[in-house]
């Protein structure tokens, strides 16, 4: 499907760079899916391009002889491209070292554009806080990996429990896993509020000012500009999601590092044991409002009921339950209306994403999982749904 945005004009792109201004960043790796929208489809990387590539480019990393082996594509996640590989080498004191690493890197367009520097700055921010993850090195441009990329470490675990009998898409954790896992996730999720994030270096990021909505105009910008950049049509309600988001925008009053996707799925855990061994995904961390995690979370798009019939927020845990501890834990107070304020905003950028962004990425060939991001546009309808919902509550 050929359109005008599918060949921007520089004129289009400046355009809208001046009605949706947002992060410096985000801004960059936007305006840099335009320039190359019309440069055809995507072409993956071979394994053997990737074990050429990386060895160029720890050959000017590591201090002596090194061997990689084992490089095998990863299965998963819908923006990225993701290899895991074996690294064999020896450091400045002689000690020989034996690792599983990871590299995950952009493809010609991804269902989320986002800059690989905030991904590895928030990773090493909150590395002593939460199970993340440890981050090697990064090519932020792709000048030398071909694509903009991150290595880090491999990291073991599984995102839902061993399946038993015949597998459902709704499957959940189970009584089981549930007891297990609620505690430790709501411990991260309150040391992730409460994380002091300005020792670190967050210079990829645009910090919003405590009182004031002007982070949370540049968020709705961001994701207003994505709506503009690939949509085909107009929906009405995404129109009207956008004026009440701007005309209501809550000043912040503590901000915090923001995952944007904090859930199961994007956790994985020890099957054995039950403890969480990675939280991942921090491709969308912004600095933010602590309430845009927390209406993620329990949106009733991720909610279950258990077997006695209880509403679980993010299929782990009661709703009171959870705000309970997470204000225990965390120290910060949790408001009803600043979660509907985010339960909206999530439904529109979630909207967004599943409207607008796959069905460009697909017109364009511009992804390497074509069917998965064509899934993801089947969650229109329910995300449409429950932003009606919510919005007629409002208006």
């Amino acid at each position: 499907m050929i359109d005008a945005k599918q060949v921007p004009t520089e004129a289009w792109i400046a355009d809208l760079r001046a009605r949706f201004p947002t992060e410096r960043l985000i801004d960059s790796v936007l305006t840099a899916k335009l320039r190359a929208r019309a440069s055809g489809p995507h072409r993956p990387q071979s394994i053997e391009s990737i074990r050429e590539r990386l060895q160029a480019f720890l050959a000017r990393r590591l201090p002596h002889d090194f061997v990689i082996s084992d490089i095998r594509s990863l299965a998963g996640g819908s923006s990225k491209e993701q290899f895991a590989f074996r690294l064999q080498w020896r450091d400045q004191q002689g000690q020989q070292h034996d690792q599983q690493l990871a590299l995950r890197m952009r493809p010609a367009a991804s269902i989320v554009e986002t800059h690989p520097l905030r991904e590895y700055q928030a990773l090493a921010a909150i590395k002593n806080v939460l199970p993340v993850p440890a981050v090697h090195w990064i090519d932020a441009e792709g000048g030398e990996l071909g694509q903009p990329a991150i290595i880090y470490d491999f990291c073991s675990g599984v995102t839902r429990p061993p399946s038993k009998g015949a597998y459902t898409p709704r499957q959940g954790f189970g009584a089981h896993y549930r007891q297990l896992l609620a505690p430790q996730f709501i411990q991260y999720f309150a040391a992730l509020g409460k994380f002091d994030w300005s020792r670190a270096d967050m210079s990829a990021f645009d910090a919003p000012a405590v009182g004031s909505n002007a982070g949370v105009i540049a968020a709705i910008n961001w994701w207003e500009r994505v709506w503009e950049e690939d949509s085909f049509e107009p929906v009405p309600i995404l129109t009207l999601a956008a004026h009440w988001l701007r005309a209501n925008a809550p000043p912040i009053d503590h901000v915090s590092l923001i995952h944007q996707d904090f859930r199961g799925g994007n956790f994985l855990f020890d099957p054995d044991s039950g403890k969480i061994t990675a939280i991942l995904d921090w491709e969308l961390a912004m600095l933010g409002d602590r309430h845009i995690d927390l209406a993620f979370f329990m949106s009733p798009l991720f909610s279950e009921r258990d077997d006695s019939g209880s509403l679980l927020v993010g299929g782990l845990v009661e709703r009171e339950h959870f705000l309970s501890d997470y204000q225990r834990i965390s120290g910060l107070p949790v408001d009803d209306e600043r979660l509907t304020y985010y339960d909206i905003f999530g439904c529109w950028r979630g909207a967004i994403n599943s409207l607008g962004t796959p069905p460009r990425l697909m017109s364009g060939q511009k992804t390497h999982q074509d069917i998965r991001v064509g899934w993801i546009t089947g969650t229109a309808p329910l995300l449409l749904a429950r932003l009606e919902e919510t919005l007629r509550s409002k208006l």
